[in-house]
C-alpha cells in the first residue's frame, strides 16, 4: 500500500508549486565543452600560417596568369 496521502490546507490552493531543487553543475560537460572550444581556437591559430601560404600561392599564381594576357592585349 502506498504511503499516506498528504493533507493540503485550504491556504495552499491557488499558490504556485514550490520551485524544483537546484541541480549541481555537471562538471564533465563543462570541462568537455571547454576542451572542445580550446581545441578549435588553438587549431585555428596553428593553421593560420598554412592558410596564408595557400592564399598567397593562389593570388600569386592568378596574377602571373593574368599579367601576360593583360599586357599582350594591346
Amino acid at each position: 500500500m502506498a504511503g499516506k496521502p498528504k493533507m493540503v490546507s485550504l491556504d495552499d490552493f491557488g499558490k504556485p508549486p514550490p520551485p524544483p531543487p537546484k541541480t549541481p553543475p555537471n562538471w564533465s560537460q563543462i570541462i568537455g565543452g571547454s576542451a572542445v572550444i580550446l581545441i578549435i581556437v588553438v587549431g585555428f591559430f596553428i593553421a593560420i600560417p598554412y592558410m596564408e601560404q595557400v592564399g598567397m600561392g593562389y593570388w600569386s599564381s592568378s596574377s602571373d596568369l593574368a599579367d601576360p594576357g593583360r599586357f599582350a592585349s594591346k
